[in-house]
């Protein structure tokens, strides 16, 4: 189906079946990142931040355009750091050519979820953070999301700036200009950004992909 992109996204570094295939360059895989703190105490059942690193650049050493989330950010004693040290190694280990996205975000909740996750009585420390009433959900307060974006961006090296495409995914609108210095006027300019970015990095001609036939879905930044 060369009018579609297909994004495989996973905190699992079970990359077995895609190393054994001829994947077509259509198909992104990107996976979720955190720090090893939230990757231990909360991500229970998941790969550890190696092993996703690891599968990601097996893949990527395929020829396989690869993408990574931050998402969700988490806001705990010394995150500074451990977020800083995880941006250092992706950094390290990738190259801006290979990337074709890196996304940003946080927890955001709604009533139900939350009354769900005290029913089961999850062992997770998420439900003590500093959670504000946010256009009828529950999340943090903008500035703390501000500091926390922007230091994530401001962790990359400029080249990755300059050359992989930076979103933040189901944030504000007005987050955008103080943590990437520049804002989209709506959703469908968005989503030409990001389909051309893709494009651009996965080789248009590759796929005779025509600028009309692409629509990102579950990508609205806000």
């Amino acid at each position: 189906n060369p009018n579609v992109i297909l994004e495989f996204k996973t905190k699992s570094a079970n990359v077995s079946h895609l190393l054994k295939s001829e994947l077509p360059k259509n198909i992104l895989c990107t996976w979720s990142l955190n720090t090893e703190t939230i990757i231990s105490q909360e991500e229970h059942g998941t790969a550890s931040l190696t092993k996703r690193l690891e599968a990601a650049r097996e893949v990527a050493d395929k020829g396989v355009t690869v993408g990574f989330h931050f998402h969700p950010m988490v806001h705990y004693k010394q995150w500074e750091e451990d977020y800083q040290t995880v941006i250092h190694q992706v950094s390290e280990m990738f190259s801006p050519e290979e990337v074709a996205l890196v996304s940003l975000g946080t927890l955001t909740f709604i009533k139900p979820v939350i009354r769900e996750i005290r029913k089961r009585g999850v062992g997770s420390q998420i439900l003590k953070l500093p959670l504000l009433d946010a256009q009828g959900k529950f999340s943090y307060p903008q500035d703390m999301k501000i500091e926390m974006f922007s230091h994530a961006y401001h962790c990359f090296p400029h080249d990755w700036q300059k050359e992989v495409f930076f979103y933040l995914c189901m944030e504000a609108q007005e987050l955008w200009q103080p943590v990437f210095g520049f804002t989209y006027d709506s959703n469908d300019e968005f989503e030409q950004a990001m389909k051309q970015a893709y494009l651009n990095k996965i080789g248009n001609s590759a796929i005779g992909l025509g600028a009309r036939d692409y629509s990102p879905r579950d990508s609205s930044p806000w």
